[in-house]
Formats: structure tokens, C-alpha cells, sequence
């Protein structure tokens, strides 16, 4: 994607550009994570009893690897929460995707599975959609649902903050 989209969107903007674009939307990306893990942070601590919550602070790590975890349900999600660590660019990856979508809008593109042509407003919808659904489902996929949204999130707002700019003539590009 980096390669299929953002390719277009450095040739339109430039590599400086571009970079600063790619890092904000993996910074959001990240932001909008740490904000989601400390909202389900709070959310499984309320449930639990103080000697539990201060239990699998003290010997969770030691528990989940060591490739076990507890038997209560809230302190395992709370255990796994805990240690698991969230890596990767996809965040910024998807920033690409909603830039490409807002700046061509209208280009015709061919995804596999689908047989015909679909607009590149459809795919970037169509992606945030799912994404969103499977953040709130919680799947236990270990995929990072909300920083994808927070890369997109992030990049729309920087998107409409240079739009403005340029709007107000505070720069040619």
C-alpha cells in the first residue's frame, strides 16, 4: 500500500512533505492506541477486586511468559493487555489509504475479491467500516483496529489543516 498509494502521494507532494504526512498519521496511529488500551485498562480494572488488579501487576509478566495466564477471565484480559506489545506502521498505512482516497477519489481500482472496478472513496470507506467493526467486536486477533483508525483520523486532520493553509494563502504547494 505504502508503495501502491504512497508513491502517488510523494509525487504530488514531495518526499518532505510526505514524510511529515506518514509520521503524523503513525504518531496518531499510536496515540489513538495508547488512548484505547488505557480506556480498557480502567474498564478491567473496575471490575476487579485491588489484590487481584495489584496481583497481576506484580507477576502477570512472569505468568504470560511462561505461555499460561489466569483463570479468571478479567484478570487474563488484563494480564494480556499488559504484556502484549503493538509494533508496526500499518496506523501510517492506512493514513495513505485515506489520503489517497480524499485526494482521487474517483480512480477506478480492482480488489480482489470483487470482479469489477470500485472507486477508491468506496475502498477507503469500505476499510474504516471494517475496521471499526472489528474494534468494537474485540476479536482477539492481535491486530491494532483503533490505530488504524487513529492513522486515518490523524492524517484527515492533517490533511484539512494544510487544505486550510493553502486556502488561505499561506503557501503555494
Amino acid at each position: 500500500a505504502v508503495w501502491m498509494f504512497g508513491r502517488t502521494l510523494e509525487l504530488i507532494w514531495g518526499p518532505k512533505r510526505f514524510l511529515i504526512y506518514y509520521m503524523v498519521c503513525g504518531i496518531g496511529a499510536a496515540i489513538v492506541q495508547e488512548l484505547i488500551t488505557t480506556a480498557e485498562y480502567f474498564t478491567l480494572t473496575s471490575s476487579l477486586a485491588p489484590e487481584a488488579v495489584e496481583m497481576v501487576l506484580r507477576e502477570g509478566s512472569s505468568v504470560y511468559y511462561s505461555g499460561m495466564n489466569y483463570v479468571d477471565p478479567n484478570m487474563a484480559e488484563l494480564n494480556v493487555l499488559l504484556n502484549r506489545s503493538t509494533i508496526g506502521a500499518s496506523g501510517a498505512v492506512y493514513g495513505i489509504l485515506l489520503a489517497f482516497g480524499m485526494l482521487f477519489p474517483n480512480s477506478q481500482m480492482f480488489v480482489f475479491p470483487i470482479p469489477f472496478p470500485i472507486k477508491a472513496k468506496f475502498f477507503v470507506v469500505g476499510y474504516a467500516v471494517i475496521e471499526l467493526v472489528l474494534g468494537i467486536s474485540r476479536t482477539a486477533d492481535g491486530v491494532a483496529h483503533f490505530a488504524h483508525w487513529g492513522g486515518m483520523i490523524f492524517g484527515f486532520l492533517l490533511l484539512m489543516y494544510w487544505k486550510k493553509k493553502r486556502n488561505n494563502g499561506q503557501y503555494y504547494n
